[in-house]
């Protein structure tokens, strides 16, 4: 048992520190303000710190991409993934690869979807501009040949055929093993890389001929949906769209034409077999790239941005 004395001087401790207590409860309001400020400083750059190798929200931000259509099936997927996963709004617009380059150019949009390479006086015009222009490519892409559900007998072409359709040298598709019917044309306009692609690589076998062209017949339709639904919805036509739209194309009741004996899939675009292959790009303007631009091209390229890439029906990046 503790002496009466000894119980007088612990009481008399305890009011003590119930009083300094107070005091400094009372007194150092602002200490105590300044101390949660540190703590959440502390919160605040250690998730600084952690944005820098596993990304961080963008709330309140935004971020504009224009260009390709084709290109559309994979960024709408990026987009949405990334706004749940960061934060922030992303706007996605077609428009054409001339579109989404040129509003790189000009600062725009941040990011220009491309099925194209940039051509010479694109890249000069960014010069002029004082604009260091970055290509990077994103994905692979297959361009697929279609016609409508009632074309019989014609389950393959040659590029060959193909430029002679195109450019209105065969106008029949008994010419071509089908039966006595005029081949309509269903083509995409000249603001798109797809166009120029298809233009380039089968029209003009692989620049080959640089002076053939389009059959002023063709039908000039701004998007690869465009296409498709023209070739579904319509007896005789052919057409040509990217691989992410070849399964709604099939689904809507066109029918898919091998090339040259190949048929277009993931397997032989990667492999080099499909003989009308080609990369897709996202350009930028160097040193104009925000820290929510730099995160959204981080992941695109990442593995979650080449699954989707993939899911789009795309081939992803070796």
């Amino acid at each position: 048992m503790l002496k009466s004395g000894n119980n007088k001087w612990i009481v008399i401790s305890i009011l003590i520190a119930v009083l300094f207590t107070a005091s400094a409860m009372f007194f150092g309001c602002s200490a105590g303000e300044s101390s949660i400020d540190e703590d959440t400083a502390d919160e605040s750059s250690t998730e600084e710190q952690t944005s820098e190798s596993t990304g961080k929200k963008f709330e309140g931000q935004e971020l504009n991409i224009s260009g390709s259509t084709t290109i559309l099936p994979i960024t709408t997927l990026v987009a949405e993934a990334f706004m749940e996963e960061y934060g922030g709004t992303v706007t996605v617009s077609g428009g054409g690869s001339g579109t989404g380059i040129s509003e790189a150019i000009n600062g725009i949009n941040d990011i220009g979807n491309a099925s194209r390479a940039a051509k010479e006086r694109e890249w000069e015009q960014a010069e002029s501009l004082g604009v260091e222009l970055i290509e990077e490519v994103i994905a692979i892409d297959a361009i697929c040949v279609i016609t409508s559900g009632n074309v019989s007998g014609v389950s393959n072409l040659t590029k060959q055929q193909l430029s002679d359709i195109f450019r209105g040298e065969l106008t029949n598709w008994s010419e071509v093993g089908g039966a006595d019917a005029e081949i309509v044309l269903a083509s995409r306009d000249s603001s798109s890389g797809t166009f120029e692609y298809f233009l380039e690589s089968v029209v003009q076998l692989d620049k080959e001929f640089e002076d053939y062209t389009f059959a002023a017949t063709a039908l000039a339709l701004q998007s690869n949906a465009d296409v498709l639904n023209t070739v579904a919805e319509n007896n005789n036509a052919i057409g040509y769209i990217g691989l992410g739209y070849l399964e709604e194309a099939v689904s809507s009741g066109a029918k898919l034409v091998n090339v040259e004996g190949v048929e277009p899939s993931l397997d032989t675009a990667r492999s080099g077999d499909y003989p009308i292959s080609r990369p897709l790009y996202n350009y930028y303007r160097k040193g104009d790239l925000s820290e929510m631009s730099q995160a959204y091209l981080g992941f695109m390229l990442g593995d979650k941005g080449q699954s989707m890439a993939e899911e789009a029906g795309f081939v992803p990046l070796p």
